[in-house]
């Protein structure tokens, strides 16, 4: 969905602070772009074959523009090397053709990184939902970049389709984030700096039972220490 690392630089005045680099970026200052990569290719190796496509966030797009960094070739480069993952853009849809004795069941699919800003969880859910109405016949929204879970409730859709009334049934959802702020010991990050809400790590998972016509949203919070 975008944004696979910070990709924050010494020229980025407003968020770069070099005391809160993770431990692994230490002696790498001045090479962020290409340490990232190999970080985001460490821990995504082991489902690139699954990978249906790499969506292009705001932050894999700025280093390439005013650091002359391209993170997003140098990261396909390294999923395409035993896999076929395709670049995927900004925003894209999919069609899943499930095939199953005889009948088929499509599945569509509305993925975009996103824009924009939202402090509160309200603003963050108006947003998926705007997002949604964009590709009315996506069975299922995906937005990133604010950093959240929001899920709101879809209001059923009705269509006729072989001269019969059936409910259109949508899921929407923002797709998590991986931001730590507010930890202790460790000097405030932008997030805090700017009072940002502390991000919901991890993110939500949607379950597609083809056979049942049915989609499951899923998510998951953990309690963590600081």
């Amino acid at each position: 969905m975008g944004d696979y690392g910070d990709c924050i630089t010494p020229s980025d005045f407003k968020r770069w602070d070099g005391r809160i680099l993770a431990s692994w970026m230490k002696g790498e200052e001045d090479n962020i772009g290409a340490t990232q990569v190999r970080r985001a290719n460490e821990i995504l190796k082991p489902i690139w074959g699954k990978c249906l496509g790499l969506i292009e966030g705001n932050h894999d797009e700025a280093i390439r523009k005013f650091n002359h960094y391209n993170f997003m070739k140098e990261l396909l480069l390294l999923a395409n090397e035993k896999h076929v993952v395709p670049y995927a853009g900004v925003s894209c849809y999919i069609d899943l053709d499930f095939d199953r004795l005889g009948s088929h069941h499509h599945t569509i699919i509305h993925a975009r990184h996103g824009e924009g800003s939202a402090r509160t969880s309200g603003a963050r859910a108006l947003a998926v939902l705007r997002l949604s109405q964009s590709m009315i016949n996506a069975n299922i929204t995906f937005m990133g970049h604010l950093h959240g879970q929001e899920s709101p409730d879809i209001p059923e859709r009705l269509i006729l389709k072989n001269g019969r009334i059936k409910s259109f049934e949508t899921i929407a959802t923002m797709t998590g984030a991986w931001v730590k702020a507010y930890m202790q010991g460790v000097p405030a990050n932008y997030l805090e700096r700017w009072g940002s809400p502390p991000s919901t790590l991890g993110c939500p998972r949607v379950v597609i039972e083809p056979d049942k016509s049915r989609m499951t949203l899923e998510k998951t919070r953990e309690t963590r220490i600081l």
